[in-house]
């Protein structure tokens, strides 16, 4: 009778050691599984998609551009005013015709820059206008989905009152 305690005891004592145990290791184990790696990012779909948000009906605009910058959006325009998130979304330009070209577009983990020309005809403060001008975008990867952290626009290289010869894909 006595063994059988003893060994009762010892299996009891051993299945208590490794309760107490478990819990203290899953937090170990979930600390070092790291995040599954960001997509590839296509830079040229990624600023085409910011600029056809911008083609939208303003109550539609505002509620995407909500999801697609970053909480820490800023915007350089070049006037060389500049805007946060919350200001930006308050008054973002209104883009009808757009092309974007020679498209530069470096990935780092979660992280893209992407440099392009952008000929577009937007609507920005009230004001119509058409025009040809570098623009840099940085987008980072929020565990689900590319989002918009900052965007310059650098002044134009040339102003017409010509259209784009390319409309946004549909």
């Amino acid at each position: 009778m006595r063994s059988f305690r003893s060994r009762s005891r010892i299996v009891l004592g051993a299945a208590l050691a490794v309760l107490l145990l478990v819990p203290a290791a899953v937090p170990a184990v979930a600390q070092d599984a790291s995040p599954a790696a960001p997509p590839t990012a296509d830079g040229a779909a990624l600023a085409t998609r910011f600029l056809e948000i911008l083609g939208l009906p303003d109550e539609v605009k505002a509620s995407e551009l909500e999801g697609f910058l970053a909480d820490e959006f800023q915007i350089v325009r070049a006037s060389g005013a500049r805007l946060d998130k919350a200001a930006y979304v308050a008054s973002p330009a209104s883009v009808s015709d757009f092309l974007i070209r020679d498209v530069v577009a470096t990935q780092h983990e979660d992280l893209i820059v992407v440099s392009y020309l952008l000929a577009t005809n937007e609507t920005l403060d009230g004001v119509e206008q058409t025009t040809t001008a570098p623009r840099l975008s940085v987008f980072h990867w929020d565990g689900a989905m590319w989002q918009l952290a900052a965007h310059s626009n650098f002044g134009a290289i040339s102003t017409t009152t010509s259209e784009p010869s390319a409309s946004p894909a549909s």
